[in-house]
C-alpha cells in the first residue's frame, strides 16, 4: 500500500507541471506575436529609408569637402547600393569607383533577370 499511495501522489504533480509548461509556452508565443506586430508597425517604409540614406550621403560628401579630400559617395537607386568615387582633384575626373561601373551594371542586369524569372506567369 505504501508504494501505491506514494505513486498516486506523484502523478498529479507531474500532470500539473506539464499543464503549467504548456500554458507558459502559449503565453510566450502570444507575446512574441504581439511584439512582432508592434515592430512591423514601427518599421519605416522604403521611401523614407532611401530619403534618410540620401541625406546621409549628402552629409558624408559635405564632410569630405571640408576635409579637402577627393572622395565622394553616391547611391545607385536601381540596385540599392552605395558606391564610392575617387576623383582627380585638378580635373574632377573619376579615377576609381568602388564597386566598379561594370559590377553595378552586371548587378542591375542580374536583378532584372531574376525579376523576369520569378514574375513570369505559368
Amino acid at each position: 500500500m505504501d508504494i501505491f499511495s506514494a505513486t498516486s501522489k506523484q502523478v498529479p504533480q507531474a500532470t500539473q507541471a506539464t499543464v503549467d509548461t504548456s500554458m507558459n509556452v502559449k503565453k510566450t508565443v502570444e507575446s512574441t506575436k504581439e511584439t512582432a506586430k508592434t515592430q512591423k508597425d514601427q518599421m519605416p517604409d522604403a521611401k523614407s529609408i532611401k530619403q534618410q540614406l540620401n541625406n546621409t550621403i549628402k552629409h558624408l560628401n559635405e564632410h569630405m569637402k571640408s576635409l579637402d579630400t577627393n572622395v565622394t559617395f553616391g547611391f545607385n537607386d536601381k540596385i540599392d547600393i552605395l558606391f564610392v568615387n575617387v576623383m582627380e582633384r585638378s580635373t574632377g575626373k573619376i579615377i576609381r569607383r568602388i564597386p566598379t561601373e561594370e559590377a553595378m551594371k552586371l548587378s542591375e542586369k542580374m536583378k532584372e533577370i531574376v525579376g523576369m524569372i520569378f514574375d513570369k506567369k505559368g
